[in-house]
């Protein structure tokens, strides 16, 4: 008799033991994704511009911006995917602060961006995912990094103002893990003459970079594409 209570103590051993892999791993809180703070438009709303404004004072504000500016340290980035689990599919986020490039504007254009993001850095709400996601999917070691680089110019359309978000489709490329790809980053962004703030997305199918979606059977299927999003706050040189 005491070999079917053997059995079935191994069975909930290894059941627990499996659901404390999963609730360890692989349950995850979700950051929001990255929103033109509403606060910034609506601390200007109705402070005065004339909403028939004509094409000159369009062309005089885009002109106050032309110049290089700098993405800043309050700048963001992460990656967005989803994992199928036992219990339904979970929405997964990794972010990092960690930053750095430029945007260039001129003639009514953004003629320049280059973003990159240190890989290494970024962190989700869980130690053992992040660490699969450094050594193993990303493999940091060897590509430390991500990035975007603009290929080419796009016209920005109408006055880019703080109560007005312009919206573009930013043509360009993408380095990760050591794969340079074509990509296309959907930007939004508000300015107060000051600043520039930015948020963006792009979709990314991971075996353009010779990612094969991670997967442990019975617990965890990572989906096969997932979102790069950004939050870049850009000061001028």
């Amino acid at each position: 008799m005491k070999k079917p209570i053997i059995l079935v103590a191994l069975l909930v051993v290894v059941g627990l033991g499996g659901f404390l892999v999963y609730d360890n791993m692989f349950s995850s809180e979700a950051d929001e994704e990255f929103t033109l703070d509403s606060a910034t438009t609506d601390s200007t709303a109705g402070s005065g511009g004339d909403d028939n404004a004509g094409g000159d004072d369009a062309a005089a504000d885009l002109a106050k911006l032309s110049g290089t500016w700098t993405v800043g340290p309050t700048s963001e980035a992460g990656y967005r995917i989803v994992e199928d689990t036992p219990t339904g599919e979970t929405t997964v986020t990794g972010r990092t602060s960690t930053v750095e490039g430029s945007v260039t504007l001129g003639d009514g254009e953004l003629t320049a961006t280059q973003v990159v993001v240190d890989l290494a850095s970024v962190a989700s709400d869980q130690p053992l995912r992040d660490t699969a996601f450094r050594d193993t999917i990303m493999k940091t070691s060897e590509f430390p990094t991500a990035t975007f680089r603009q290929t080419e110019a796009v016209a920005i359309p109408g006055s880019p103002s703080a109560t007005e978000p312009t919206s573009v489709e930013v043509a360009g490329t993408l380095d990760l893990r050591g794969a340079e790809r074509p990509a296309i980053a959907t930007i939004e962004a508000v300015t107060d003459g000051d600043t520039i703030t930015v948020v963006g997305k792009i979709e990314v199918q991971l075996a353009d970079f010779g990612i094969d979606p991670p997967k442990i059977p019975g617990l965890v299927t990572v989906r096969d594409s997932g979102t790069i999003e950004f939050k870049l706050v850009l000061t001028k040189n």
